[in-house]
């Protein structure tokens, strides 16, 4: 693997312009000089197949012809910045088209903007300041989403019923911040009953992932995500999905969709645009329009970056070639068959792991044969044999970082190379 060299660990602080470039697997970032369908290469001249697909963004595959010229068409108007040109209302009808919570569309940039976005959309709509979050659920780097991010910053004393206690996920985050948000545990309903009957009134919304992808893959329980609606509408409050990562994977309409729960807002990124910089935040069209009001009774939403013509040349290709009618079923049928001949490996392995997945998203956890259910669960598994048996993958031509995803680029010939690798790094590792 190539690491930074000098002069970019000088310049470019710690060579890297994210601190999620980091590879937990190895502790270094890679260096990429060519991504194409479902490969990478490094600057070092080292082929991968690429299981992390920036952070399963591209599910057209890296590079895809459409999504480039649909980004070169697009700008053929010139880098328009700050005016609106037509293309971002096309786009805003596929997503009204394609997801059910969607009866109106605001763009922007990134997904921590759409997050923070939600967040003070929930708050003006019912002049309220209460966040109820999950805890261990990530919605990015903005301050109030830096709050009990991921399982490493999870209150594990907190064995279920009640609130957990608020961990800041980065220095630099105010105190003041756990004043307005408020983590409880995840398919744990006693415990959101709780603190919304404690701070009636005061909750503006409900926000969670409806797949939690970012801890690997757990899944909502059955009914959980319809109970949570209800009681939050119950107490006034607006019930949010980040649909950052999830959205996309399982299908054009994302979780809500296949889940059957329709939230009162949603926010969109990543595979929205093939990876070209933009999200979206829908919603139904009462609660959007409180981006209309001026304030103090209205949220005001803007930059200059928001629904940018780069990232919206690249959406209206992306869900062009999503909406085909083969898309779904060839690359679900795909993941799925993967899925199953690599549990089948581990299966018959030295190496105890379990697969789990959603849609073309998936995990493997290390050192378990059990379903993977909690963060508790999470935490009994031994974290030095997961990075071991990941770094014997990556030496071994498989890239894997954080997010494990499947694209349509990975053929089912790819898939049975990628089983067959990672069967040699398991018995490496056992």
């Amino acid at each position: 693997m190539q690491v930074a060299t000098e002069p970019a660990r000088t310049s470019l602080l710690g060579g890297i312009s994210s601190a999620f470039r980091i590879n937990p697997f190895t502790g270094t970032h890679l260096e990429v000089a060519r991504a194409d369908g479902c490969t990478i290469q490094d600057t070092a001249g080292n082929e991968y197949i690429d299981m992390f697909m920036s952070h399963g963004t591209t599910v057209l595959g890296h590079h895809h012809p459409k999504v480039f010229e649909g980004v070169r068409q697009a700008l053929e108007q010139g880098v328009v910045i700050g005016y609106e040109t037509g293309l971002g209302e096309e786009v805003a009808v596929q997503l009204v088209e394609h997801v059910p919570s969607a009866e109106a569309v605001r763009f922007v940039a990134s997904g921590s903007e759409a997050v923070m976005t939600a967040m003070r959309l929930a708050r003006a709509h019912t002049h309220r300041d209460i966040i109820v979050k999950i805890d261990g659920h990530f919605h990015g780097g903005s301050d109030y989403a830096m709050l009990n991010s991921l399982v490493a910053n999870t209150d594990a004393d907190n064995a279920g019923g009640h609130r957990s206690r608020a961990i800041m996920s980065s220095g630099g985050i105010p105190r003041a911040v756990a004043d307005t948000v408020i983590p409880v545990p995840w398919n744990d309903l006693p415990a959101l009953q709780e603190v919304l009957t404690e701070n009636q009134g005061r909750i503006a919304g409900v926000m969670m992932v409806p797949i939690d992808f970012n801890n690997g893959c757990l899944v909502p329980t059955a009914g959980y995500l319809e109970a949570v609606g209800a009681l939050a509408h119950e107490a006034g409050a607006l019930f949010i999905f980040d649909e950052i990562l999830s959205g996309f994977k399982t299908g054009l309409g994302g979780a809500q969709d296949l889940y059957g729960v329709t939230p009162d807002v949603t926010t969109l990124s990543k595979a929205l645009s093939s990876g070209f910089p933009l999200s979206a935040v829908v919603g139904t069209l009462e609660v959007m329009q409180t981006l209309l009001k001026p304030p103090p009774e209205g949220a005001i939403q803007g930059g200059t970056f928001a629904g940018n013509i780069p990232g919206l040349g690249a959406a209206k290709a992306t869900l062009a070639e999503l909406s085909q009618p083969d898309f779904y079923p060839t690359l679900l049928g795909r993941s799925e068959r993967f899925f199953t001949n690599l549990q089948a490996m581990f299966d018959a392995s030295p190496l105890p792991a379990r697969v789990q997945s959603a849609g073309c998203m998936f995990t493997v956890y290390v050192g378990t044969r059990e379903p993977v259910t909690s963060y508790a669960d999470i935490r009994a598994l031994d974290p030095a044999l997961g990075r071991k048996f990941f770094r014997n993958c990556i030496d071994a031509g498989l890239y894997y970082q954080t997010d494990f995803s499947v694209s349509i680029a990975h053929s089912d010939q790819v898939l049975d190379e990628v089983v067959d690798r990672m069967a040699g790094a398991a018995r490496k590792t056992a």
